[in-house]
Formats: structure tokens, sequence, C-alpha cells
């Protein structure tokens, strides 16, 4: 599935959060996407250059272009509209440069693999913990657990201006925590070592960050009492001093 799509509408959900609504004739070629799965945005580096998605599958064009993996956040074909979400931290990477300057009308490419895997497990008793990047995914899988779920979301953001509402069952805890330098420094880790996981019963934890704060996450996970089949972590990006995603 491929396509691309101009701007619709950018709206900042909060001062580091950029929520994006695209449309464009080739949306009914996502028809069989799945909000919640990964995709690969494609960003031209000149927006007065034409986007040409014909040749990247064989390198051409690739010099013309900056290619992210992104969360596609919704998609609505009787409104004609694919929405995802973006972190604004400033001019450091090219997609979060783009999301600050986009108008409508703006082109952004948009590849996607249509994938069976469930975005996660049933479970009784759930964990979800992700740094602002990972809020994205998180929401669309608090808005699909069932309303008997229980558990506990722990989401790290810059402050509390960027708490935003996020749809869940009423047995879900959702904690934020706030972290001004991410990358530099991460609390999320010691967050989890603190829960105490319950026993007795299926679970299922989910945890996406940069990549430090995920192999600290992952290093608690597997001296835990949890087996493997119960966890799944994924490092969205890495810090660098002068460039951090």
């Amino acid at each position: 599935m491929r396509g691309v799509l101009t701007v619709k509408e950018k709206k900042y959900l909060s001062p580091h959060y950029i929520r994006i609504n695209l449309e464009g004739d080739d949306l009914p070629n996502f028809r069989n996407a799945k909000k919640g799965e990964n995709n690969k945005i494609v960003i031209p580096k000149d927006k007065a250059v034409p986007l040409n998605l014909s040749g990247l599958s064989s390198g051409i064009g690739m010099e013309e272009v900056h290619i992210r993996t992104y969360t596609m956040r919704d998609l609505d074909l009787e409104k004609k509209e694919m929405t995802i979400d973006f972190v604004a931290h400033g001019e450091s990477g090219p997609a979060s440069t783009w999301a600050i300057y986009a108008q409508p009308g703006d082109q952004l490419g948009v590849l996607m693999k249509q994938r069976e895997k469930q975005l996660y497990l049933a479970a009784d008793w759930y964990l979800f913990a992700g740094d602002h990047t990972a809020l994205p995914v998180i929401s669309v899988m608090l808005e699909s657990l069932p309303y008997s779920a229980k558990g506990k979301a722990i989401i790290e953001v810059y402050s509390e201006e960027d708490v935003i509402n996020m749809s869940s069952p009423p047995g879900i805890d959702i904690q934020w925590i706030f972290n001004s330098s991410p990358g530099k420094k991460s609390i999320l880790a010691g967050y989890l070592k603190n829960l105490e996981l319950p026993a007795d019963t299926s679970r299922f934890v989910f945890a996406a960050a940069e990549q430090s704060a995920i192999h600290d996450i992952q290093d608690f996970l597997k001296n835990s009492a949890l087996h493997k089949s119960e966890w799944q972590t994924y490092s969205y990006w890495k810090f660098t001093e002068d460039k951090n995603g």
C-alpha cells in the first residue's frame, strides 16, 4: 500500500504534539490498513518538488526525500482522511521539522505493508509504557481494549502542558510523568521498576521509547517474574546531542 497524500488540517494537541490529517486521491489504496500500524512516511526535502514514489523501491529518488517510521493514528475512509501524530521537538529531525512547518496542501508519501499481527495480546492485566513518541500507538491500544480491561499506562512527556485527553476503559490507570530533557535522561524505566506486577494472572506489557531507556526496561523485564511471551519492547528513536529523531 502506498500513496501521496496532502495535508488537509494541522492542529497542535499540546505544545509538543501535532496532529495532521491527510487527504488525497490515493487514500483508497490504504483501505486494508488498520490504525495503530506502522508506516513509512516519505518526507520531501524540497516541498516545491512533487513527490514520486514509483522509484523508491529501487533506490531512485532516495536522495530527494527523508524516510521515517511512524504510527497511523487513524484512518477514516468515509471522511476521506488519514491521521498521523508527530512529536514536535524542534528542527532537530526531518519529521518534526516537516510537521512544524506543514501547511494545507503540502505532500507526504505513505508506504505500508499489510500485517495480520495484533497490536497487543489479550490478558487479564495490561501495562503500557512509553515516551512521547509512543503516544500514538498507546492511544490506539487503549481505545481498542475491552471495557473490562484492567491495568496501567505510564506516559512520559515534556511537561504538564503536554497531557492530552485519552479514551480508555475505566479500569486502566493513566499516569503522566514529565521529563523536559527526553533522550538526555529518561525516568520511564525507574517508574516501571517500582511497579508491583500482579501475580497469578495473565499479563501483557508493552514499552516503546528512546533506545537507552528501552535497554533499561528490557533489563528489568528480563529479570522480572514475567515470561518473555508476556512483554514486547520497541526502540523508537536514538538520542544524539545534535540530532534526536
